[in-house]
Formats: structure tokens, sequence, C-alpha cells
């Protein structure tokens, strides 16, 4: 449990506490044989296929317990009206028993209480060793009935407060604040309207809803009506538990009368029985997550095969990054959406702008599409780029690839300080830009739509066509797990060299590749390769670069396990085991060199060019150098080998460029570059052309500069990397100048 959200006019909760106190707990249900409970099983074997086999553990358990029980005292309190929590009471067993029972007895057409997930902590509550149990609920309990925040909105604090935002965002879970939700539903909800939110989680749009047609000025029998077509799907048991809870809360008055249309469901496989319904409004935040977090290679394979049925399957390259949101997007229309419904969905704006959602931009059956985009104090609310995405279901399956689509800019008070997720402000609508793809391609009879970016900048962009480098140009080698291969190493003797792990590659390192897993090994030193990656890249220059360990031939780079000498084998052995040990169930190399040569990007003749042009993948600036030796290109860099050192300083020459940064920078999505670069049509080098001589000398002059500037750092031990690049900037200003003359005539041709 760790903290993520914080209301400042209160005393904070102590987070370290509690999780000290979870932790003691913990010990004690192991002590008391939990793990042999048929019921906590049950609720292992159900919720690894929400949150995934590492993190659903007994330390979740607790939590969620702690959840649920204090659900039972907002039952207490705010449905039944009781002022003395129930925990400060005697026989606090039975009276949590006692609210069950009531609660069931007034709504005996509504299942609220559909799981036994938790009746362990109810039986253990009892005993004598469960007064750490009761401290945290009185802790908890005193905390939250005191906030000053609308009953609703409390199982939203508590989950955000208490449970890790890493074990949410691994599923996709991000809340959407109760201002974002008023506005959305303010603006396409209308009353009596068949409505569903797919993946409800607490239910805030639905509840929002709810508040709406409660205060309309109608009729008793309309309002139950209107409620009555109000549904929720949510693949998370514990979130239709808290949504029915907020339903009872919000419709109180309305009594037994209700129906809950409230179901456990996974929306994208289709399991259940509740799918016969077409409702005129989806609304919601569906999860953000991708296929490459996904544990379960069968449920990758379904969401990979619904992808493909939806028409929004990715390019090979691009599929791990296919997002689950896309899918609740294309499947609502395709399945629960009557004709000229409507979709309203906050989701990530990688949607409009990724290379991955190429096909979801198409738009098939979709019209009147719309897109809100907001100020980064509200963007800081999400820590994550996000939209909200207006559509209509067509008639007809026509594709919108080629349409405009207004984008409405919201923002508020510019005196308004840091904004958090219960704050009570306003949006403003500050403008309206328009959106079109920069370009739109055809592959066999599939069509790609590229980023969408504002009319106005597409006019600032030269001819979209692609050049012939862009097939030369192929991404490095995915050296990985860095942890394991990048060393430093000391000689012990002409064949023989001493290793360790390399530090610089932990400063980015995840769980499990950020530990130190071998100390003073011994190799043979023909097994180190020289590597260069976009972290030692600056303009026209590598400042340094690394070593790793590799089990191949010098020579033409082959793998043959077999021949490998003593040392190399025996390391190469250890490292492979604690790979095969920590790697993805998903991931289907059989290998650490497998692994290592994923999509043959290692053992390739490019790879052994002496000769090689580079840039990076990613970032706003596009860099690119020259590199001449027996250098691996790793795969945060592309790389073009050539035989001809002049067409080298003559495509690098271009790549640093101002212009082709800032064409770039308009196509590009959030971080990724990639062969973006190549949309534009650079010309094949010709020696005979004067403007590319000039080019070839003009990067040579600037890769004399940056070396100059890079080894006066060197001299005075100042080596950062920030610094060289706005040192060098200012040096090679004349340069890029003359670059961005040449290339204005050579691209306006």
């Amino acid at each position: 449990m760790v903290r993520n959200l914080t209301i400042n006019e209160y005393v904070d909760l102590d987070l370290q506490g509690i999780n000290k106190k979870v932790k003691q707990f913990e010990r004690i249900l192991i002590k008391n044989e939990i793990h042999i409970d048929k019921r906590f099983n049950k609720w292992i074997t159900d919720f690894k296929k929400i949150y995934g086999s590492r993190y659903a553990n007994l330390q979740l358990y607790i939590v969620l317990s702690l959840l649920y029980l204090l659900s039972l005292e907002f039952i207490h309190n705010y449905l039944l009206k009781n002022e003395t929590p129930l925990f400060k009471q005697k026989n606090t067993i039975k009276n949590y028993k006692r609210i069950i029972g009531q609660v069931e007895a007034l709504y005996r057409n509504i299942e609220i209480f559909e799981f036994d997930y938790f009746e362990p902590i109810l039986s253990f509550s009892v005993r004598e060793d469960a007064s750490i149990l009761w401290e945290l609920i009185e802790i908890l309990s005193n905390h939250v009935l005191n906030l000053k925040i609308d009953p609703e909105y409390l199982f939203d604090y508590l989950i955000q407060k208490i449970l890790s935002p890493i074990i949410r965002h691994k599923i996709g879970e991000y809340y959407t604040p109760p201002f974002l939700v008023k506005r959305m539903v303010r603006e396409v909800y209308s009353f009596g309207d068949t409505v569903l939110d797919p993946c409800c989680g607490s239910g805030n749009f639905l509840v929002e809803i709810l508040r709406y047609i409660n205060s309309q000025d109608r009729s008793n029998e309309e309002k139950i009506t209107a409620i009555n077509r109000i549904y929720g799907y949510d693949i998370n048991p514990i979130s239709i538990y808290f949504s029915k809870i907020n339903f009872l809360y919000i419709l109180r008055e309305q009594g037994p009368l209700i129906k809950f249309h409230l179901y456990i469901l996974d929306f994208l496989s289709q399991e259940g029985s509740k799918l016969d319904t077409k409702f005129d409004l989806v609304i919601g935040n569906p999860p953000w997550y991708t296929y490459r977090d996904i544990e379960s290679i069968y449920y990758q394979k379904q969401i990979k095969s619904l992808a493909e049925n939806l028409e929004i399957k990715p390019l090979p390259k691009n599929v791990l990054n296919l997002e689950v949101s896309t899918l609740f997007f294309y499947k609502a229309n395709k399945v629960f959406m009557k004709k000229n419904a409507k979709i309203f969905f906050v989701i990530t704006k990688g949607v409009i702008t990724g290379s991955h959602a190429s096909q979801f931009r198409n738009f098939k059956g979709f019209y009147n599409l719309k897109i809100w985009t907001f100020d980064k104090k509200i963007e800081k609310v999400f820590n994550i780029d996000f939209i909200c995405l207006f559509a209509q279901k067509s008639e007809i399956e026509f594709e919108y690839y080629d349409k405009e689509i207004p984008s409405l800019h919201f923002k508020i008070n510019d005196k308004a300080n840091d904004i958090n997720y219960f704050s009570n402000i306003e949006l403003k609508q500050e403008k309206i830009n328009y959106l079109i793809p920069y370009c739109v391609e055809i592959k066999g009879e599939k069509r790609y739509t590229k980023k969408f970016i504002l009319k106005e900048r597409y006019e600032e962009l030269f001819c979209i066509r692609p050049s012939y480098y862009k097939k030369q140009f192929h991404k490095g080698a995915d050296l990985n797990p860095r942890n394991l291969i990048f060393i430093k190493y000391k000689k012990v003797d002409d064949k023989l060299v001493r290793i360790n792990p390399d530090e610089r590659i932990f400063k980015r390192a995840k769980f499990p590749w950020n530990k130190n897993e071998f100390k003073d090994e011994l190799v043979e030193k023909e097994y180190l390769f020289k590597v260069i990656k976009s972290t030692e890249l600056v303009k026209f220059f590598v400042c340094n670069y690394y070593y790793v360990f590799l089990p191949l031939s010098k020579k033409d780079f082959s793998f043959n396990y077999s021949s490998l000498s003593k040392n190399a084998k025996c390391f190469y052995d250890k490292i492979n085991e604690i790979y095969l040990n920590y790697k993805k169930e998903t991931t289907k190399n059989n290998s650490l060199m497998d692994n290592l040569n994923r999509w043959s990007k290692l053992i390739n003749n490019r790879q052994l060019s002496e000769i090689k042009v580079i840039y990076n993948n990613s970032g706003s600036v596009l860099k690119s150098a020259v590199v001449q030796g027996n250098f691996i290109i790793t795969g945060d860099l592309s790389f073009y080998a050539t035989q001809n050192l002049d067409e080298a300083y003559y495509l690098s020459t271009i790549l640093n460029s101002t212009i082709m940064t800032n064409q770039v920078q308009i196509m590009k999505s959030s971080r990724h570059i990639f062969k973006i670069p190549f949309d534009i049509p650079i010309k094949t080098f010709n020696p005979n052309n004067q403007n590319h001589q000039k080019l070839v000398k003009l990067g040579k002059r600037g890769e004399d500069i940056a070396k100059n500037t890079v080894d006066k750092f060197l001299k005075n031990n100042n080596f950062s990397k920030i610094k060289i690049q706005n040192v060098l900037y200012a040096e090679l200003g004349n340069i890029l100048t003359q670059i961005d003359e040449i290339l204005k005539n050579e691209f306006e041709e």
C-alpha cells in the first residue's frame, strides 16, 4: 500500500503505519492457516484473472477485506443512518452480519452480497489475536467518516489511497475525477437513455446519471423507469459490489422499486447472459493497459483475435502496444449500440497519435466524432496524457479517415492552484481546433490512418512520400535484460577478463531486471562486444559506448553453444537460467539467446558492417551520427549499414537538421520516432549532386565540432550529456542554418 491520493485540507493517513499493521496481520493469518480455507482460495483463483498471479496475494486480500468491512460501516452510517460506528459497539461481528441481513431483507430483488470471499476474515475477527484488524478498521473509519467529500466517492478515495497504484495501473484502473464525470454526463446524457458503462468500477459515471435523473422535475414513475435503464459491467466483483452500495445510497428514497443492472462481466469476452440489450449511450473510462501487460497467453490470444475481428489490429511490430481501451470502443459499436447511439470515453491520448492505433483511427462505423483535450493542470490528475473521445454509431460502416475532427480544448481558471481528484472546478471550453491525419497508407487491403495533427500544422509539412531509405534503416538489437549482459571488465591475462554488471544500466531498470545477478565472473575476452546506445548519442557524435557479454563468434556473429569456450559457456548457462526463471509466461523465447536475437536484429550482416548511420528511435529532437568500426547497435537506435562513407555523412547531416526535427515533431506520436523521418522523401545519395556533396562536408564539420566539444568536457571530468548538448547546439548553429537552407531547396523540388 502506498501514498497516491492526497486531500491537502485534511490530516493525512499514516500509510507507513498501516502498511506495518497489514504485514503483522498477514503473519497472523498465515500462522492460522488461512491458505487452507476454500473461500480464500476461491478469491485467489478469481482475482488472479484480474490482477495476475504476482499481485493476487494475501496482502491484497487483506486490503480488499478492509475495504469490504469499511463498506459495512458505510451502510451502517449512510444507508441505515446509525451514528455510532459498528467497530465501537459490542459484538461487532454479529452487528456486521446483522447489517448484511437487514440490507438483504430491504432489497430482496437485488443481489448485493454475491460472494463469500471475506467470510474467513469475519469469522477470524472474533478471535483474541484479531485486535490488529480492529485497529486498522478504527484508523480507516475515523479518517474516512470525517472526510468532507460526497459519500458516493468514499470508495474511490479509499481504493486510490490504500491500494497501490502499481497494482491498479497494472490492470489499467485510472479513476475519473468527479468534475470531469459531471461535465461528460451533462454533455451527452438525455433523460430516459438506455445507458451502459462497460467497465464501471465503483460507478462514478452511472452515479452521476442517477443524480441527474433524481434532480429532474419528473414524476417518480418516470424517474424509476429512467433509473431502470442504467447498466454497468465490470470484471471485478468488488467494483460491482461498491457500485451497488453507491446506487443504494443515491437511490435510498426510491426504495425497493428499483432494479440494479450491475453485472460481473468481462465486456470483451462476451461471457455472461446480459448481452442482449442495445444502448443509446455507452460512457465510461475503459482500462488503460496494453497487450504487453497481459500475463495470460490464453487472454493474449483472445485479445489479438478480437482486434482482428474488429479490424483494428496493429501491424505485427506494434501489436505489443495494442491498447485494450480501443477494443472497448469498437466492441461497443459492433455489439451494444443502437443506430445513432452515442459513445463517450475517457481514453489515452495515444489512440489519436500512436502508430499502434492506425487502424483504430479509420473510425469505421462511426460519425460525428469529437475530441476533448485539456490543459496541463487537468492532465496532472491522471498523470498521463488523456483525451475524451465522442462518436455516434453510423448506419453504414464507412471509414472516417479523411474527415476533419473538431477538438475542443478545456481549461480551468488560471488563478486555480494545483487541483486534485476531488477539486470542485468548472471546466471551461477555451477553443476549438480541427484535427486531420498527416497521411493515410494502404497496405494490402488494409488502410492505416496516421497520427491526427492540427490542420494548420499539416500545412507546414513537406510532401509526404516514403523515401527509398525507409526500407534501408532497421532497429538495432533489443539487448535485454541488460543486467545480465552489460558489463565492466578488468583484464586477467591475454585471453581472460573478470566482469561485473555495468552500473549505468540500472538507472531505469524495472523489476525483476533491476538486480545485480553476478559478481567477478571469469570469461574469455573474445565474447565481449562494443555496443552503442542512444544514451550516448548527441548531434553528429557518439560520446561513449558500452561492453556486453554475448556468446557469439566475432567473425560472423553466429551462435554455437557447443563450441563456446569453457568460461563463456559456464557464464551463459548461469545468466540463461536466471532469464528463464524471471521471464513472463507470455514471452515465447526459449532461451536468453533467443531473446537477444529477437526478429534477427542481432545476428545479421547489417550489424557486421563497419560503416553505419544511426539515429534515436524516441525523443523530441532527432540526433544522428556516423559510426565507424566494430560496434553493435541497440534497439533504442535505428541504423543503416553502408559501404559508402560519403552517403553515411549525407544521411546523418539530413537527420541532424532542424528541418527534419520540426517535420518529425509534427508527425511523431508521444515519443516514438522510428521510421517517421523517411516519410519525407529524402533523395537517394548522388555523388555528382553538388547539394549532396555540400551536405557531406557540413556533416564532417559537424562531427569535428561535436568531437571537440565532448573532448573538452572529458578533460574537465564534467561529462554531462545535457550540458554537452546545450553547448553543442550553440556551436553547431551556423552549420545547422546552412543545412536547412540546402534542404529547403531539396524538398521543395
